[in-house]
């Protein structure tokens, strides 16, 4: 094989991550002009979450709201204000949840300079972060194309997923946390682990959920003799995890927190209490049903073929049934907590592995991978 050929893949997964750069950036242009170019739009403020709405009034002015309380981005601006939880009286704790928001510290600690932005940059560094993430996360999934014998355009399954795409419109940590999730499967396909563990350490740094993909990376290697490599793969993200967990409770004082977990529940409740409401809604009814159909195809793949891939995300399975209410009841919720599960299902189910496990490190078989 030629030089040439050897770097055309790895081109082309490169400009399938532009291209997703460009689709995600078109857009936010149109959002932005929509809103008289606010990047404020992005930030999900809502007209009656007073406090925070305020909060942000007061350091950049005057600002775009959305209805009612608004969306996420409103309380990852307060934390990228104060990353490191310095001022927590003048900062989290205005949070409806202060230890839980604050948990998720990677995307606001990035779009804050990691404490050295002021307010106004800060609003425009949350989109370009998700922009960024979104061509990342594009190159990512090209890259997992690539191990399993297809084109590296599925890549585009990544930032056309409807639950990234709303997630970029207010302003969410979901795409860093995809995205870091799947550049590390990428990565531990190719025998490079100490990278995948950073990536999958961020991963869980931004969306706590993020630590089944770790866990389900690490019981695949841990079932193919590759042990230490498991104890990393998992041991890394989990200490990261509730290390920050605890520095938190140094700050704010400690609390199990349990009380501020309201979106977890007894399983199927949730659903249940959600179908009721989804009769009366004829696209929420059509995006649970469709996201419970894709949960049963994904464990279906899953038992059939053993993979990298089908390990890392089936942990969202059951979580996903104890959801409550709240996330069930609107598919613009339940899209974005189910996101990373909807592009590993086109991986699992669309696509075809067509390349045979000895062939594909990390995806059959990764004892020959290299240790890097």
């Amino acid at each position: 094989m030629t030089r040439t050929s050897r770097q055309s893949p790895k081109r082309l997964s490169l400009l399938i991550g532009v291209i997703a750069l460009i689709l995600a950036s078109i857009y936010a242009i149109q959002v932005l002009a929509d809103a008289d170019w606010d990047a404020t739009v992005f930030v999900g403020l809502g007209e009656d979450a007073e406090e925070i709405r305020a909060y942000a009034e007061d350091r950049l002015g005057p600002v775009q709201l959305r209805p009612q309380l608004g969306h996420d981005g409103r309380f990852f601006f307060v934390q990228a204000n104060d990353p490191w939880i310095l001022s927590p009286e003048d900062n989290a704790y205005i949070l409806d949840r202060p230890l839980y928001r604050s948990q998720r510290m990677f995307y606001p600690s990035l779009a804050g300079g990691f404490g050295t932005f002021g307010p106004e940059a800060i609003v425009w560094a949350m989109l370009l972060v998700n922009l960024v993430a979104m061509g990342f996360g594009a190159w990512a999934v090209a890259e997992i194309a690539v191990v399993i014998g297809r084109s590296t355009w599925w890549g585009l399954a990544f930032p056309l997923n409807l639950g990234f795409i709303s997630e970029l419109g207010v302003g969410g940590a979901g795409i860093v946390a995809g995205a870091a999730a799947f550049g590390a499967l990428a990565l531990l396909m190719k025998g490079n682990t100490w990278a995948a563990v950073v990536l999958l350490t961020v991963a869980a740094l931004s969306r706590e959920v993020m630590l089944v993909v770790a866990a389900g990376a690490a019981f695949y290697l841990w079932r193919r003799e590759e042990k230490g490599r498991a104890r990393v793969v998992v041991g890394m993200p989990l200490g990261a995890v509730v290390g920050w967990a605890f520095y938190l409770r140094l700050r704010m004082g400690f609390d199990s927190g349990l009380a501020e977990l309201q979106e977890v529940g007894i399983p199927f409740v949730g659903l249940v209490d959600a179908f009721e409401s989804w009769v009366n809604d004829p696209l929420d009814l059509i995006v649970g049903v469709t996201v419970l159909l894709v949960l049963g195809l994904f464990v279906v793949r899953a038992i059939l073929h053993d993979n990298l891939i089908a390990w890392a995300f089936i942990g969202f399975v059951p979580l996903t049934m104890m959801l409550t209410e709240q996330v069930w009841h609107s598919y613009f919720d339940i899209t974005r907590a189910v996101a990373p599960v909807l592009t590993a299902f086109v991986l699992l189910v669309v696509l075809e592995n067509r390349v045979q496990p000895q062939h594909a490190s990390g995806l059959g078989s990764t004892k020959h991978a290299g240790r890097s």
